[in-house]
């Protein structure tokens, strides 16, 4: 996909089983920055640290309480930042309640 980018500290995702979007956050950077802003890797994705809870679960019926899968799908694999594969505007990352966690903005 041509207008793929790379994902920075602030970009938008939103979960298909909740009710709101978050920002994605990077506490600390990897020292790689597109923009002034610091590029995401795989390693991005603890809850509660860089994925915030999405609102109201639609599986749970409750709040949010994102649960989420060792890895991001369809990052760069041969772009390494900080020895882990770059998050791109197309990566998707699981929740293991059933959601599915998408880039809508990748923060640029």
């Amino acid at each position: 996909m041509a207008d793929t980018k790379y994902v920075v500290r602030g970009a938008q995702v939103k979960c298909n089983k909740g009710s709101s979007s978050t920002n994605l956050n990077l506490p600390k950077s990897h020292g790689v920055y597109i923009n002034d802003k610091p590029v995401l890797n795989d390693s991005d994705r603890a809850a509660g640290t860089n994925v915030m809870p999405f609102g109201r679960c639609k599986i749970l019926k409750g709040p949010c309480s994102p649960s989420l899968a060792s890895k991001w799908d369809k990052t760069k694999l041969n772009t390494l930042i900080k020895g882990q594969p770059a998050l791109m505007s197309n990566s998707v990352l699981s929740c293991t309640i059933g959601g599915a966690i998408k880039i809508e903005s990748d923060g640029q």
